[in-house]
This record gives structure tokens, sequence and C-alpha cells, in this order.
């Protein structure tokens, strides 16, 4: 007896919409061409990732790129004959409740050329080159309470309310 693949849910971020916006403008100029092409391999592609199909493979950390070492790499590209020209970028996210599905969030899709898709994908997600997952963690720890909600208005901070505490560091 075979076992079920568990359901994905893609969750395509506002970048990846731009780049598939952007190749279909391409495509619309081209009909018929290599953008075309590559447009409809990298849409059935992504059904496939939501279908549960594995990455090309894993990123890791390497100091020259962002640090994308918790997502993944699938290949696309025009002609099946040469070496795939783009890459999209995701990463897998655990669901939020028991028995959700996992979600696949693509990141990006971009070119392979000079690791822009990488490049990209690490701008998208505020990770800057040289550093990794864990120091970037370390450097946005929150320094105010995060459990007091904002109540003050721009205006008020000139003058301070009697009857709400100070800041509360921890």
């Amino acid at each position: 007896m075979s076992e079920r693949q568990p359901p994905f849910r893609l969750l395509p971020t506002t970048g990846l919409k731009q780049d598939l916006q952007t190749l279909h403008d391409a495509a619309v100029m081209h009909p018929h061409g290599p953008e075309d092409r590559l447009l409809r391999v990298a849409l059935n592609q992504l059904g496939r990732i939501k279908q549960g199909a594995p990455s090309t493979h894993p990123l890791e950390y390497m100091p020259s790129y962002p640090d994308l070492s918790d997502c993944e790499t699938t290949y696309v590209g025009a002609d099946p004959n040469t070496k795939p020209s783009h890459r999209i970028v995701w990463r897998e996210r655990a669901p939020q409740r028991p028995g959700e599905p996992v979600t696949r969030e693509v990141i990006a899709l971009g070119e392979r050329a000079n690791g822009q898709a990488y490049y990209m994908a690490g701008q998208r997600l505020g990770r800057p080159v040289g550093f990794t997952l864990a120091e970037l963690a370390a450097q946005r720890e929150p320094i105010a309470s995060p459990s007091r909600p904002r109540r003050r208005s721009i205006g008020s901070f000139d003058t301070p309310s009697m009857n709400e505490p100070d800041l509360q560091f921890e």
C-alpha cells in the first residue's frame, strides 16, 4: 500500500507575481518565442511544486550570496536541450495548526546567470550577502516588550500620558 503525498499549499509571493508578470509581458511581445515557452514551463513547474514534486536541490549557505539555506531551488528553462536558464526559489513552511497543509512559499523566478535568482530571493527575504540565518536572527531580537500594545498617536509623544506606563524593556 502506498502512502499519499501530504497536501501542499502554494503561496506565491508578491515578488513571484511580478516575475511572472514580467515574463508574461515578454511572452506577449514574442508569441511562440523562448519567453512564451519559459512562461509555460515555469507555470507547469509551479503546478508540480504544489503537487509535491521535489526540488532540483536544497540551497546551502555560501558567503558570496544571501543565506538561502532554508530554501530549495528548481531549475526551469525554455530549451530542454540546454542548461536551464532560470531558477525558482521556494521554501517550505510548517503548518500553523494540525491538519493544515505544508505551505510552499515561492519567493522568486529569476535568471541563473550570475546568481540573479538567488540575489533577488535574498533581497525579498531581507537577507544581505555574507550573513548566516543565525547571525541575522541574533541581530533582529526585539528591544521593547512585544506584549505591550502601542496606543499613542504621533502627536502624543510631546506630552506623556499620566495613565500610560513607560516603555518596558526586557
